[in-house]
Parts: structure tokens; sequence; C-alpha cells
């Protein structure tokens, strides 16, 4: 069953008291485009986590965005405990000066330099790469729903301009037959009013010929063979799992090709119509592929 294009996810995962939210939004796009916004926690991981994407999509621009709950805390940072007793030494003696109350210890800890990393080069704690990675692909789960359902919609909508196509091709060959009796009954009558009176007399073999010629003129059975054909295939291949959206668009670029050619054959007005119609449903199924994976 194919997949849609177009998809929203969004999952949240627990660390050591601190939570992890991963939005993933999908567009149309001919190929597959990963853009990710990371905080600077998680800056290394973005090639790994872009590889986690492209291992679950094909196609379509994906717009993944992670938020932590709180900046991480963990063993790569240390508290300046110097740097934080002069901070309160002097915070305490302006209060006391001032006849406030006295400074907070957490006040303090959020002055700049109090809290240091010991290492800004070490890579984020083992804890929230294993949470981003399990909302990752929860979001990525609940978009691909999104896709699929999309997917289910267009299939069913695609199937029926392809067999209304086919159908239409069925009775384009139909009607080709009846075009050239009606040429050759249309010749002789003219033939026969040119010759009138004249002493003249129509010769069938001339009258045949002349009949045959405009019928290899007009042939159409190898085009409307090879556009059933290609309807079969592009129903086939639309049932099937896996990206199918650049072979149907394939499929419904040749189905387009044949039409045209028909169409320049057609030298019949009922046949004319019927190609038009042939072509706006194509046209529309072309549309239509682009939004598949």
């Amino acid at each position: 069953m194919p997949l849609g294009m177009t998809g929203f996810g969004r999952a949240t995962a627990e660390f050591e008291g601190n939570s992890v939210t991963v939005e993933a939004k999908s567009y149309n796009n001919r190929f597959l485009k990963v853009s990710l916004r990371l905080p600077d926690a998680l800056s290394n991981q973005e090639l790994e986590l872009e590889n986690l994407v492209r291992a679950r999509l094909t196609r379509g621009s994906v717009y993944c965005a992670v938020t932590l709950g709180q900046a991480p805390m963990s063993g790569n940072y240390r508290l300046n405990l110097p740097l934080a007793r002069r901070y309160y030494t002097e915070l305490a003696a302006l209060a006391q000066e001032l006849k406030a109350a006295p400074p907070h210890i957490s006040e303090v800890a959020r002055l700049d330099g109090v809290v240091e990393a010991l290492d800004s080069g070490s890579g984020p704690d083992d804890a929230l790469v294993d949470a981003v990675k399990k909302a990752l692909g929860r979001a990525l789960d609940d978009l691909t729903l999104m896709r699929r359902k999309e997917g289910q919609a267009l299939q069913a909508d695609l199937e029926h301009r392809v067999r209304r196509v086919a159908e239409v091709a069925a009775e384009v060959d139909k009607r080709a037959p009846r075009i050239v009796q009606e040429y050759r009954d249309k010749l002789k009558s003219r033939l026969e009013q040119l010759l009138k009176g004249s002493g003249a007399t129509l010769e069938e073999a001339t009258l045949a010929r002349e009949a045959a010629l405009f019928a290899d003129r007009c042939d159409i059975t190898e085009e409307t063979t090879r556009l059933r054909h290609h309807c079969s295939q592009f129903l086939k291949e639309i049932a099937s799992e896996g990206a199918v959206g650049r072979k149907l668009d394939f499929i419904a670029q040749e189905m387009l090709r044949e039409s045209n050619t028909i169409g320049s054959k057609a030298n019949d007005a009922e046949l004319a119509s019927a190609v038009v119609e042939m072509k706006s449903e194509i046209e529309r199924i072309k549309e239509q592929v682009q939004n598949l994976e």
C-alpha cells in the first residue's frame, strides 16, 4: 500500500526526571530531504538521528524538532564553589545594606559561571540519547500512520481514474473500425456524385485501396494496446508495498504519450472527444502521483 508524503507526529519520552519531545513533519518532495533542529546538548548526534529518519522514509521534505524539558545536568558539569562563595558574600552584604532578605542558593546557582561544563566536547548522557531515539521513533510512527491514511485515499482516487482511462481506451477500440467503414461509405458517395453523368464507372479496387490507406494512417491498435497495458501495470504497482511514486509517475507519462498519439491519429469527432477525456484523467493522475512516496 503506498504512502502519502504529508504527515505529522509528536512524542515525548522521559529520562532521569527530565523529558524530551520530538515533533516530525513531512511535505511533498521528489527526493528525501531531512532537516533537524536540535538543542546544543545533542548537536553531535545530528548525523545518527538523520540516518534514523532516512531508514524509515524514502521521499519527502522531513523536518524534526527536538525539545528538552529542561537543560540536562549530568556528570559533565560542576559547581564553581569559589565563585559561588564570592557571589553569595557580595549579595548577602548588599542585602544587609538594603535590609532585604539574603540571597537563596538557587539564585546564586543561576549566575554566570557558577555551573560550568567539565568538557564541552563530550557527548550527551546515554539516557538522553536513548530517550531522543525513542521519542523520534514514536513521532515517526505517528507521521507514517498519517501518511498511510493519505496514501489510502490517493490510491482509491487513482485506481478509479486509471480504470476509467482503460474503459475509454476500450471504447476507442470499438469505435475505430467503424471510422474506416464510415470513411469508405462517404468516399464512395462523393465519388459517385462526381462521376454521375460522365459515363465513367467507380472501380471497387480504387475505392478499397483508398480506404486501406486511410485505415493505415488512422490505425491506433498498437497505441490502445499499450495504453491498456500501462493501465494494468499502474494498478499492479499501486497495490504493491514500498515507495512507488516515481514508478507510477513514469507509467503515467507513458500513458499520456500514447493518448497523445491516439489523438493525433483521430480523424473522427467522437474519437477526439474520447481522447480529451482520457488526457484529462491522465493529467490528474500525474498530479496525484506526485503526492505519493
